[in-house]
């Protein structure tokens, strides 16, 4: 599992990371509008780069903070993204441990699949 930044400085890193990827947890904060508008790139580069079709969950995080993303925006979001949607709080623990679950889940179907 790799926890790889959204920051610019991470870009050339993420595809290095991405390779053999059998899931993809796409996150962002729920109190950041722009951070949720960059994951169509991100997700568009995972899918570049592992070049097969694996189970992703788009996490909405901070979900303990004051809201800036629309629920029902980034739920349509992550159905155009072909992924899943949670929301999650890092802070207090909230669906951290479902989200998890989940994507292991997802996992196992897939190679239990193939």
């Amino acid at each position: 599992m790799w926890d790889i930044g959204g920051q610019a400085q991470f870009a050339k890193l993420r595809t290095i990371y991405f390779k053999g990827s059998n899931a993809a947890l796409g996150v962002f904060a729920l109190d950041n509008l722009p951070s949720l508008l960059k994951l169509p790139g991100w997700v568009s580069s995972i899918k570049k780069t592992v070049k097969k079709s694996i189970p992703m969950i788009i996490l909405g995080n901070k979900s303990d903070l004051t809201r800036q993303v629309d629920q029902a925006e980034a739920k349509d979001l992550a159905k155009r993204l072909g992924g899943e949607y949670l929301e999650t709080s890092a802070k207090t623990g909230d669906n951290v441990e479902l989200a998890f679950k989940k994507i292991a889940n997802a996992c196992l179907e897939t190679v239990l699949i193939d």
